[in-house]
Formats: C-alpha cells, sequence, structure tokens
C-alpha cells in the first residue's frame, strides 16, 4: 500500500518530499544510535578485558565517549528530523493517510525515544568508569 497525501480541495498524488525525507532520514538514524550503542558496550567489556590481562589500571580510550556521544546525538537527532519535518507537512495542509510513510518512521521514533535514556544512563557509566580508573592509573588491579 502506497501512501498518499492529500491537501485540502485536491486529490490524491505523491508524497510530500518532507513525509519521504521522515520516512528515510528517521529509521536510519535509529539504526545508527543502535549500532553506536551497541558499539559502545563492545568497547567497554573490551576495555575491561584489557585491564584483566594486563593486570592494571589503564585509561578509558577516547572512542568509547566517542560512540557513546554519538548514540545519542543519532536519538536525538532521529527525534527532532521526524517532529521538524511533521510540523512541516503538517504546516503545508498535507495531511498522511496510511502506508509504510507513516508507520515506519513512528516506529524507529519509538525506538529513539528509547534510546535516549538508555544512551544517558550509557554515558554516564562511561564517565564513571573514566573516573573510577583516571584515579588508579597505572596501579595494579590483581592481587598478588
Amino acid at each position: 500500500m502506497t501512501e498518499t497525501v492529500t491537501q485540502p480541495g485536491a486529490g490524491p498524488h505523491r508524497p510530500a518530499r518532507s513525509w519521504r525525507v521522515r520516512a528515510l532520514a528517521v529509521p536510519l538514524l535509529s539504526l545508527a544510535a543502535i549500532g553506536c550503542l551497541i558499539t559502545t558496550v563492545a568497547l567497554s567489556t573490551a576495555h575491561v578485558h584489557h585491564q584483566s590481562a594486563a593486570c592494571r589500571y589503564m585509561a578509558v580510550p577516547w572512542t568509547h565517549f566517542a560512540s557513546a556521544y554519538a548514540a545519542l546525538l543519532a536519538a536525538a537527532s532521529a527525534l527532532l528530523v521526524h517532529l521538524v519535518l511533521s510540523r512541516a507537512a503538517r504546516r503545508d495542509g498535507l495531511q498522511p493517510t496510511s502506508g509504510w510513510q507513516s508507520w515506519l518512521p513512528t516506529l524507529f521514533v519509538v525506538i529513539a525515544g528509547l534510546m535516549l535514556p538508555l544512551t544517558a544512563v550509557i554515558i554516564a557509566l562511561t564517565h564513571k568508569d573514566a573516573a573510577e580508573t583516571a584515579r588508579h592509573l597505572g596501579q595494579p588491579l590483581c592481587e598478588g
């Protein structure tokens, strides 16, 4: 089923550009947020393993912070793009009626909305881990 957008007093025609961009940008940004979050968790796990193998505290690499903040930025951007483009289309008098261009971005906006608090927690944990390792930098981690 394709989505049609109607203007007052006009018949159905191609979806507005703002609806098409929203239908493509929001899922991509949400998937980028998920990918960055998974990368952050993987980097954190690898860092813990490196510290254990070296048996000493090591500084948290900048890539942890970059991927954590990238996840937050991508999730917030998905929400912002959805809001701005939806308002722009409605301001032009366009209303979505049905189809994938309505439910797909909405599904990914919900996912991005759930990602925001999760990424905020991941950022806080990354900073907490960095503060702890900075306090004990170079000290032995293992006993014996």
